[in-house]
């Protein structure tokens, strides 16, 4: 028996599993990456209607080199987990096909706004009933609580702060940009909500993102109100509890030195085998011979990434593979910056789209640079969804297509 869509049917479906995949993204990795897997047979259907935002190239480089350092590496089956995550980069063509229009585009992204504010919801429960166990053990909160953060929806906080920055860069975009403002009371309630969700949840790198992409939206609307941005941050310090006060403290080199080993061994990783890297999933296996011959006894730490993702596909992947890290980064900001420029100067979902595909960029560039952002399924999700339709938004298009546009 042949299934047999028309071209209107065919596209409605590609859609459902589009939102699906995307939405369920936030919420259960598992449901996402089934709806994933029918979006992509839908789309196995009609090859030729196939369409890729100009950013699958660079997607595609990082992939084929990734198959280059497996090749090379001395246990190539122990990178299976990372050709698996190749799936994960069907989005692209998924979502980019599946949404044609800046309307579709906008009511995915509410729905993921919706998800994200559900987790931010069940992470703000879950820090109330964290303080109140911390008192009853009647044990130092921070030193209790820093192990142990809220998660949301996901299985660890960082993923749960990673993807939720993006969205919520996102969502201050579509506040700011979008031509429907209809319900810009909720969504600045919204806003507010996982604002304070990602405060308590303690992760340094996400504040640090989100200072970013909130500095690039007051840079565009109100310049001038930078200048009062450290007088601000330094109020904020100063009025903030004691335990946010100490993770702020903590972001200080000495507070750090596991990560600083971790980065110390990858440069040693990188200069054995600069070109290939020492193969994808062995910087773990591998740590020990690479440690530097001064640290004796390593800091209390994870080991099994190098928690930065230049070091880490460098160490990895070889130096390329960090190359074309930045190559994509690079290559997005210029595509959205020249469509943005194209743009006329007035609310307009194209404008919230673009910008929300900044937002996502430099959030995952600082992102990266103290965790291996990239390798996290959910988070690698996170950020190709707000991509695929931040491409949508360039005037004319850029794409590379199976067939015509």
């Amino acid at each position: 028996m042949t299934l047999r869509l028309d071209g209107a049917s065919w596209q409605r479906w590609v859609a459902v599993a589009a939102f699906g995949a995307t939405a369920a993204n936030f919420a259960s990795i598992a449901a996402s990456h089934a709806l994933l897997g029918v979006g992509l047979l839908l789309l196995l259907l009609k090859p030729s209607k196939i369409r890729f935002p100009r950013i699958i190239w660079p997607v595609l480089a990082l992939m084929l080199w990734t198959l280059v350092s497996v090749a090379a590496s001395d246990e190539p089956v122990a990178a299976l987990p990372q050709i698996k995550k190749f799936f994960v980069f069907a989005l692209l063509p998924l979502i980019y096909t599946a949404f044609r229009s800046t309307d579709a585009c906008r009511r995915a992204a509410e729905a993921w706004f919706v998800v994200v504010l559900g987790a931010c919801l069940l992470a703000s429960l879950q820090f109330v009933q964290a303080a109140v166990k911390a008192g009853a053990l009647d044990g130092g909160f921070y030193r209790l609580y820093v192990d142990d953060r809220v998660t949301g929806f996901y299985s660890h906080w960082m993923t749960f702060s990673q993807a939720s920055v993006i969205v919520l860069l996102a969502l201050a975009c579509h506040i700011l940009f979008s031509e429907r403002r209809r319900c810009s009371g909720i969504w600045i309630g919204s806003a507010a909500i996982i604002t304070a969700a990602l405060v308590l949840s303690f992760t340094r790198s996400a504040w640090l993102a989100l200072l970013a992409g909130g500095g690039y939206l007051l840079a565009i609307r109100r310049p001038r109100a930078l200048l009062a941005v450290p007088v601000l941050l330094v109020a904020a310090y100063l009025a903030a509890p004691d335990a946010l006060q100490q993770r702020v403290r903590s972001i200080r080199p000495g507070e750090n030195q596991a990560r600083i080993v971790m980065w110390r061994t990858g440069l040693a990783m990188i200069a054995d085998s600069p070109l290939v890297g020492i193969g994808p999933e062995r910087a773990g296996p591998l740590f020990s011979r690479y440690q530097p011959e001064d640290v004796r006894q390593l800091p209390p730490g994870f080991y099994g990434h190098l928690h930065n993702v230049y070091i880490h596909y460098a160490a990895e992947r070889g130096i390329p593979a960090a190359l074309i890290v930045i190559w994509l980064f690079g290559q997005v900001l210029l595509d959205l910056r020249r469509g943005l420029m194209a743009l006329p100067d007035r609310p307009d979902d194209r404008r919230f789209l673009l910008h929300a595909g900044v937002c996502a960029t430099l959030a995952i560039a600082i992102l990266s640079g103290f965790d291996v952002s990239l390798g996290d399924s959910e988070v690698l999700g996170a950020y190709l969804a707000v991509l695929a339709v931040a491409y949508r938004g360039i005037p004319g298009g850029h794409s590379a297509a199976a067939g015509k546009r």
